[in-house]
């Protein structure tokens, strides 16, 4: 062994240091029965935030599927296909079924549709529904009198922004 590491080696007041012992880890378990209902209350909550979200977004796949129809509708447009205005006024209608049900919308036409529709969307100006009813019926060769971009972006608008009587 070298000499350098005998016993007798270094400073000797430091020989007789005895290290004290470290403390127990500190446990990041509540000690108290107040902080495991406090976090199982908070657990009940976001489990319930969570539960409301799903239920939404569940209850929005009509609002999804229309507005993926009405794109389909307008890439048929773009692509020249004019016949495909003829389904503006029947997605119109199948999501406002959708939103206040059959038997509320089924008999409704003209001014007491455009009504129906209105109240679910207060900020926004009134749907043509007499223009949506013309593209449907109408001879194509009659439709440039419409602004079909507007009309489209009002109907997209709707879709996105009416809300249900019930929420």
């Amino acid at each position: 062994m070298s000499k350098v590491f005998e016993p007798t080696w270094g400073n000797p007041s430091l020989r007789s240091i005895i290290e004290p012992e470290l403390p127990e880890p500190i446990s990041y378990l509540p000690a108290t029965p107040g902080w495991w209902i406090l976090l199982i209350v908070l657990l009940g909550l976001i489990l319930r935030a969570l539960w409301r979200r799903r239920q939404r977004y569940l209850a929005d796949q009509y609002r999804r599927e229309a507005l993926l129809e009405l794109s389909s509708i307008k890439n048929r447009l773009d692509a020249g296909a004019l016949e495909a205005v003829r389904d503006i006024a029947p997605l119109l209608r199948a999501t406002a079924i959708a939103v206040l049900g059959r038997e509320q919308i089924s008999g409704l036409q003209g001014e007491g549709y455009a009504a129906a529709l209105a109240e679910l969307t207060p900020d926004q100006h009134r749907l043509s529904v007499a223009d949506i009813d013309f593209l449907a019926y109408a001879p194509l060769a009659d439709i440039d009198s419409i602004n079909l971009e507007a009309l489209i972006a009002s109907v997209e608008h709707w879709i996105e922004h009416h809300r249900r009587r019930d929420a």
